[in-house]
């Protein structure tokens, strides 16, 4: 084993070449080079004729993970005299190889992941650096830190009732025959909103005081069925519990996600800090990378304040809870309160190496969800948003399957699909507080009812291009290219591996770049917006164009570095025609007098303010309800002592304007309800009339 390093990064030929030899690049690290593992008689003139500058062998101390060189080490971490730490090894070491060193070196085996490379040790503290010095050794690190819980208007805001509007004529994409994983505290329900659809056979915890896991369950995948207005985004999902204590490498865990039983897991909870680029990073993009359709959905974590993680920009920045949060190949989630704000606690990125971290935003402050015994209780923060956006993505899995013949679609996809359609929030353009905007599940589910995406593959100093017509009257165009990036060196210092670079010119011949952002560890860096230009750190890339002429756009893909390719990537775009679109109340919903109801819209290149009406009558009529600032796209609205059937929104600003799809009904609660009778085939209910 070895680091070789190459004048230039190796044309694809190269790589192949190399492959076919039994020469193995095991990983790329920056600046051309590679951890590889050659036989003994490999060829120097081969190696000399193929580019390479240098070889060298990899030292005991490269294979440490920086705290295992600052001791002492905290209390979760020490065994008596020993120091707990998480070992991977590399592919050709045998078991018998590593216990065998092991009982020379009086180290303990605390857990073997059956199937995978990764052990937990007991070390003895002056056993470390002999240990590291061993070939087949790849990395080690410190026990990860325990982790901490990241504790009716979600629906709205996050445009999930636009996918399942309970009505015959509208969507109905509930995630039926999705199967969403929730790692939590322990077994959840009993409760009549999972009836039927709940496993809870993974899990080895019962504690009735812990509802946490009930709470996420709820939000992501709750029917609804004791309340409808507590309905969750997946009603229709397959819920399979899981313990968090254990590893995404646990056997039960994994064998779910190779068997396709399970498609996208949610996990609401993580230590603070402990950000780099660490073997929990690397399992969940490794695995991405293996069973290309799971998606793994994080709380970014409620760690705002609580330091800056050694990023330097002070403790409001770079904050994400734990290193699983900072893959790549993931969705962390920033939570933001029902009218799109960001709470105070909600971790900030970047990364640890300056990419856009979280990823996306959602609701997660002051919700009801389910609680254990057939209960609701008050349930929030970044916990909350996660399972906001897993729920989302289990409900546009359907729609995908709905239109491709019932295949799961490609986690990249769906990621990509999000991203490129969540609803500016913030600083114009990404940002390290909500990442790409707040979730909109309506307008990702049009990007796959009207298929505006693609994929093809990339080498390295290849140029694809691609052409997509923009229409007339279209209010914007969003291009995004997104790729499922290789996993990274562990502990390296920046994580992504092949980097790709989006062109945009459109029908003038005008070159447009995609955003960046400033990681530099300053706040006033690090709060400035998004400019355009070329960038070398994210494994995703988008060119946002307001107004754009019609005509023929032409993207060109380049693969500027690809050093283990060749790469697959998806292009994604949204064209969005209306520059008001009412999203709720906006067919078949049911509102009660009296109660308040958030009124949602999306507005593109609106500048004055908006004025929100309403009518009784089917648009005969309309009455006033208020305006609001144009910065604005929701409002909470008290509803009118009036019973109809044929209830409308209408929102204006200027000379745009947009009126809800259908009518929703407006009429007082039922009260008193109970069944008098109860056969088997019918019942007979009774309320005050």
């Amino acid at each position: 084993y070895g680091w070789v390093q190459f004048f230039e990064t190796p044309k694809q030929e190269v790589q192949n070449d190399f492959k076919n030899r039994n020469l193995e690049l095991i990983e790329y690290l920056p600046n051309k080079t590679y951890v590889f593992y050659f036989p003994k008689n490999t060829s120097i003139q081969y190696l000399k004729d193929s580019g390479v500058r240098a070889i060298l062998p990899i030292e005991g101390k490269y294979k440490l993970s920086p705290a295992l060189k600052m001791p002492p080490y905290p209390d979760y971490a020490l065994d008596g005299d020993n120091i707990l730490v998480t070992l991977a090894f590399h592919d050709q070491a045998t078991s018998n190889d590593l216990i065998e060193e092991f009982q020379k070196r009086r180290i303990r085996i605390e857990h073997q992941y059956k199937g995978h490379n990764i052990m937990k040790l007991s070390v003895p503290k002056d056993g470390l650096e002999n240990l590291a010095k061993l070939s087949f050794v790849k990395w080690i690190e410190l026990k990860s830190p325990p982790a901490e819980n990241h504790d009716n208007r979600r629906r709205g805001l996050h445009r999930a009732n636009g996918l399942d509007t309970q009505t015959s004529a509208g969507r109905n994409y509930t995630g039926k025959g999705i199967g969403v994983m929730v790692r939590d505290d322990g077994t959840i329900g009993p409760h009549i909103d999972f009836a039927g659809r709940l496993d809870n056979r993974n899990t080895v915890q019962f504690d009735p005081t812990q509802n946490h896991g009930d709470g996420v369950a709820g939000v992501m995948a709750g029917a609804g069925n004791l309340d409808p207005s507590i309905r969750g985004m997946a009603a229709g999902a397959d819920i399979y519990n899981t313990d968090r204590f254990g590893s995404f490498l646990d056997f039960s865990v994994t064998t779910l996600f190779t068997d396709d039983i399970v498609q996208i897991t949610n996990t609401s909870s993580g230590p603070q800090c402990n950000n780099d680029y660490l073997m929990d990073a690397v399992i969940v993009d490794q695995q991405s990378n293996d069973i290309p359709s799971l998606l793994h959905v994080f709380s970014a974590g409620n760690t705002n304040g609580g330091g800056d993680c050694n990023y330097g920009a002070g403790n409001q920045w770079a904050n994400l809870g734990g290193a699983d949060k900072i893959a790549k190949n993931i969705l962390a989630v920033a939570n933001v309160i029902f009218n799109g704000t960001v709470t105070n606690s909600s971790a900030r990125g970047p990364a640890y190496d300056g990419r856009i971290k979280p990823d996306i935003a959602a609701n997660g402050d002051g919700q009801f969800a389910t609680d254990e015994d057939n209960q609701y209780d008050i349930f929030g923060g970044t916990s909350a948003a996660s399972p906001g956006v897993a729920g989302v993505a289990a409900q546009l899995y359907e729609a995908y399957g709905d239109q491709n013949n019932g295949a799961i679609p490609q986690s990249a996809l769906i990621k990509a699909i999000l991203l490129n359609s969540a609803n500016d929030a913030g600083n114009v353009g990404p940002d390290f507080t909500y990442g790409w905007g707040i979730i909109n599940g309506l307008r990702a589910g049009k990007t796959i009812e009207d298929g505006r995406y693609f994929n093809d593959n990339i080498a390295q100093g290849a140029t694809n291009n691609h052409v997509i017509n923009v229409p007339e009257g279209t209010a914007q165009v969003r291009f995004m290219v997104y790729w499922r990036d290789v996993t990274g060196a562990l502990g390296v210092s920046s994580a992504l591996v092949n980097d790709l670079d989006l062109v945009v010119k459109d029908p003038a011949n005008n070159t447009l770049l995609p955003w960046i952002l400033d990681p530099t560890p300053d706040p006033a860096a690090l709060s400035s917006p998004a400019t355009t230009g070329i960038d070398h750190l994210n494994n995703m890339e988008q060119v946002l164009i307001n107004n754009p002429a019609a005509g023929d756009y032409s993207l060109d893909i380049s693969g500027f570095n690809v050093p283990v390719g060749p790469q697959e990537y998806f292009v994604v775009y949204e064209v969005i025609p209306d520059n008001i679109t009412v999203t709720h109340p906006n067919e078949g919903e049911h509102f009660v007098i009296g109660e308040d109801e958030v009124i949602h819209w999306d507005a593109i290149n609106t500048t004055e303010d908006f004025v929100l009406e309403y009518s009784l009558d089917n648009g005969a009529s309309w009455t006033s309800i208020t305006t609001v600032p144009a910065n604005t796209t929701n409002y909470v609205w008290s509803v009118p002592p009036s019973v109809t059937g044929s209830a409308l929104i209408r929102v204006s600003s200027g000379t745009f304007t947009d009126t809800s799809d259908s009518n929703f009904s407006i009429a007082q609660q039922v009260q008193g309800l109970s069944f008098s009778q109860i056969c088997p085939n019918e019942a007979t209910l009774v309320w005050n009339a």
